[in-house]
């Protein structure tokens, strides 16, 4: 498959409740694994559900939808200036310097999907839209204990970056470091990539 048989959209509020097994079967998948990224059953919790819908109702929610089978291969949400990005980035780039940047949540590739550069063609995506809204950085995060995730992002989410003389050149996540959650206790990864203005 190409990334032309794939379209990138906005969640419609009709799909949330596929969208939400979608999360959930991840779920169950990295408690399988032992990866203890989400917990079953977490967004199956109203305020959960009230959180993606209203995601959604912001246009703040995607699906890639498989164009030929209109099969949804994978979601994500991308966030501008929510608390959790707050605790995870603040202590390591202030309490404004945080607020710079896309971040990326809730990305999950349907099995039947997986290995088909969609990862990659979402990033790019969302890089996209870091000049459109003013920001200059695209990041995301994952748990601390999932080396294969990490290494993912670090080797394998790459792209043609603008650079500032126009030009363009192949680049990965850069990993900023761990933090621990002081409420939760939860290490996470956290990473970023410099998006130059437009020329």
């Amino acid at each position: 498959m190409t990334h032309q048989e794939f379209l990138i959209r906005n969640t419609e509020l009709e799909e949330l409740d596929e969208y939400v097994n979608i999360l959930e079967r991840a779920a169950e998948w990295m408690e399988s694994q032992k990866l203890a990224q989400w917990i079953p059953g977490t967004f199956r919790q109203p305020d959960a559900q009230t959180h993606i819908a209203n995601a959604i109702a912001s246009k703040n929610s995607y699906v890639v939808e498989h164009q030929s089978t209109k099969t949804i291969a994978a979601v994500f949400a991308l966030n501008y200036e929510d608390p959790f990005d707050e605790m995870l980035w603040s202590p390591l780039l202030g309490p404004e310097g945080w607020k710079d940047a896309i971040y990326v949540h809730r990305l999950v590739v349907e099995k039947a999907f997986q290995g088909q550069g969609i990862v990659p063609m979402i990033l790019k995506f969302a890089e996209d839209l870091v000049p459109q809204r003013g920001k200059i950085y695209l990041r995301l995060d994952c748990r601390g204990n999932n080396p294969n995730l990490r290494k993912f992002y670090r080797e394998k989410c790459r792209g043609n970056v603008r650079l500032e003389d126009g030009s363009e050149r192949v680049m990965g996540l850069e990993e900023r470091g761990t933090y621990r959650n002081p409420a939760t206790g939860i290490e996470y990864a956290r990473f970023e990539r410099l998006v130059p203005p437009q020329q």
